[in-house]
């Protein structure tokens, strides 16, 4: 059995990539709707009225994102991804550029809703800015999620033969990413060895920081 550590993947062994569509959910709102939702909040006043559904929206539109991301990067049981810090642990482990700022919006908006404490104009309005950015950041895997890396140049002794990685290959809905062997001198069509990783363990994480971080 080969043995293989998905850690030393670098930028050079990424060759060519196959793209496919992530789902996101639309009905009966958007995050982009919320998002909106927000913006015309802010738009329409600053009173405390106008600050806490601006920051509730906010909060909503982030969420939303965050649970799309986790489902269309290989979360399959959603319930244990439902509260915030551990949907955005897995964004983060999976190599989604969220910045902290992301937690302190969410620590505000539960100031808010359990706290009944008034928010502050400037921090709502940098809140929202911050989740604008992030919906536009991750709008692009939306349109091109990767499926498929071709990897080359990485060579694996095994015994007394020689293997070369070809391929890693993700099954989203199963949560799964697999490295794919073949053996040096047989045919590129000739399967030798499979190893396959499992939502969420790490070497799962490491073939998809692997993917994001090489793709552009």
């Amino acid at each position: 059995m080969i043995k293989f550590d998905p850690s030393i993947l670098s930028a050079d062994a990424a060759d060519q990539y196959t793209w496919n569509w992530m789902k996101v959910r639309t009905e009966p709102l958007s995050a982009e709707d919320y998002l909106s939702f927000a913006i015309d909040d802010l738009a329409d006043g600053k009173a405390p009225r106008n600050l806490i559904n601006a920051l509730s929206n906010a909060k909503k539109a982030l969420h939303l994102r965050l649970e799309d991301l986790c489902l269309g990067f290989g979360a399959r049981d959603l319930k244990k991804l439902k509260a915030f810090p551990a949907l955005i642990n897995y964004a983060r482990e999976c190599g989604f550029v969220a910045p902290r700022v992301l937690d302190r919006l969410n620590a505000q908006r539960n100031a808010v809703e359990h706290d009944y404490l008034l928010p502050i104009e400037a921090d709502v309005e940098t809140l929202v800015d911050i989740v604008q950015l992030f919906l536009a950041a991750t709008n692009r895997w939306v349109s091109r999620r990767p499926c498929e890396v071709e990897i080359y140049n990485i060579k694996v002794p095994n015994d007394s033969f020689e293997f070369y990685l070809s391929q890693l290959a993700f099954d989203w809905p199963l949560g799964t990413a697999s490295l794919i062997f073949r053996e040096s001198g047989k045919s590129r069509n000739e399967l030798a060895e499979v190893i396959k990783y499992q939502s969420p363990s790490p070497e799962f994480f490491q073939c998809v920081r692997f993917a994001l971080h090489n793709s552009d």
